[in-house]
């Protein structure tokens, strides 16, 4: 029976996060039907209630999980396996998962960056107990660097312990080759939502609420309305208001605009805590407000997501927009990986990588430009032009589709080589 670990994703709240890991089941699955899965996650608590799935088990990897098991277990079975003792018997259950896996998968979508320093430990504990026992270890794709800082750079030498590093674009690559990480362990390939497939969710939530927001989108389009979904980023709006800004405001003078024009708006998260009012992996406060302060008599025009939404059912609310507005990474793929137009609002390089694969850098703007009337007009364009720009974003998405792809056989590859096949 094969066995895979992954870790830094998780089945809810984030959903750029769920899609990712419910991809790397499914492709895996695709050519190793057997396989069994371990999947370390943040809120395994949550996770375990929504996956009912027999051959994916959930174990935790939360900060304090990591120190106080994962770490010290590792560290003695470690030395035990160094002397020859057979190690994958000992220790709780999720050490033996982890011990007896052929790999570990680390799904971060972001790791080791300047500016993070406190998420390193973190980056480190995710990979390493996987690294004392033997098992080889693969960052799929995702954004690394930069390494100026010298405790980044400092952390990042544990990079060279991987049998896999896939960056998910050419600033990473650069970022890489800047500190001198060798070629022969990077295998380059865009994020891994591309590949996602509604078969390969683990979960339903949101299912009959997605259902609910199509039957209202269906029947404001046979009214003649267009529809322009719109995904805030609680992320993005911390940074804002940490510098005085009020990018919610902003959003929602955006929906007041489109409404006013006589287009329908449907606000959509890519994370979700419904419950909680923390803005961690939740944009459901940011959504809510934004719905607030837009008002004004336009209510049967705003179409707000209210609850927990998985990444299967969140991509059937974007496929039916016109066109979609985003300020999260995994909204953005979404759109792309769906064809449908998107204009970034975002606050990094990671969007402009993947978008001018598409040919599509006009539509990325960072928030904190403050350009605020430029960007309205690129939407107002985007709106207008987007059966043509749907047609540009389809022309691209084999070729990604295509790469992304090749990092799942370059994983068997690589595995095979050091353990047998996956």
């Amino acid at each position: 029976m094969k066995r895979v670990s992954i870790i830094a994703a998780t089945v809810s709240g984030n959903r750029g996060a769920e899609a990712m890991l419910e991809t790397t089941i499914g492709r895996i699955r695709d050519t190793h039907a057997d396989a069994e899965f371990a999947v370390f996650s943040y809120y395994p608590e949550r996770d375990a209630e929504l996956v009912s799935d027999p051959r994916v088990s959930v174990y935790s990897s939360t900060p304090a999980y990591l120190v106080l098991v994962l770490f010290p277990w590792s560290l003695l079975l470690g030395m035990l396996r160094r002397v020859g003792i057979p190690i994958t018997r000992l220790g709780p259950r999720s050490v033996r998962a982890l011990a007896g896996s052929d790999v570990l998968v680390d799904l971060a979508g972001v790791s080791f960056i300047d500016g993070r320093e406190k998420f390193l430990p973190f980056n480190v504990l995710t990979i390493l107990p996987a690294i004392l026992m033997g098992v080889p270890v693969a960052k799929l794709s995702q954004a690394l660097g930069p390494f100026s800082g010298r405790w980044t750079r400092m952390a990042a030498r544990i990079l060279w312990r991987c049998a896999l590093v896939v960056p998910r674009g050419e600033v990473t690559e650069q970022n890489l080759a800047d500190i001198g990480f060798p070629d022969s362990l990077t295998f380059p390939a865009p994020d891994i939502a591309f590949l996602f497939e509604a078969r390969d969710s683990l979960s339903h939530e949101g299912a009959r609420e997605a259902r609910h927001i199509l039957t209202r989108i269906e029947s404001v389009r046979s009214q003649g309305s267009t529809v322009v979904g719109l995904c805030p980023s609680a992320v993005l709006a911390a940074k804002a208001a940490a510098r005085g800004e009020d990018y919610v405001g902003f959003l929602a003078h955006v929906v007041s605009d489109l409404t006013g024009q006589g287009h329908t708006v449907v606000l959509f998260p890519n994370a979700t805590r419904a419950g909680s009012a923390k803005l961690r992996n939740n944009d459901l406060p940011v959504i809510a407000q934004i719905a607030e302060r837009a008002g004004n008599g336009e209510a049967a025009r705003v179409i707000a997501v209210a609850g927990d939404m998985d990444a299967a059912s969140l991509r059937m609310v974007v496929s039916a927009c016109s066109c979609v507005m985003v300020s999260r990474f995994h909204a953005m793929v979404g759109a792309l990986a769906a064809s449908v137009p998107v204009l970034v609002l975002g606050w990094s390089h990671k969007y402009l990588e993947v978008m001018s694969r598409f040919g599509q850098e006009r539509y990325v703007f960072d928030y904190s430009s403050g350009d605020r009337a430029a960007i309205i007009a690129r939407l107002d364009e985007l709106i207008d032009h987007r059966a043509g720009v749907s047609a540009e974003i389809g022309e691209a998405l084999n070729a990604v589709r295509t790469d992304c792809l090749a990092q799942f056989h370059e994983l068997d590859q690589r595995v095979a080589g050091r353990v047998g096949a996956l």
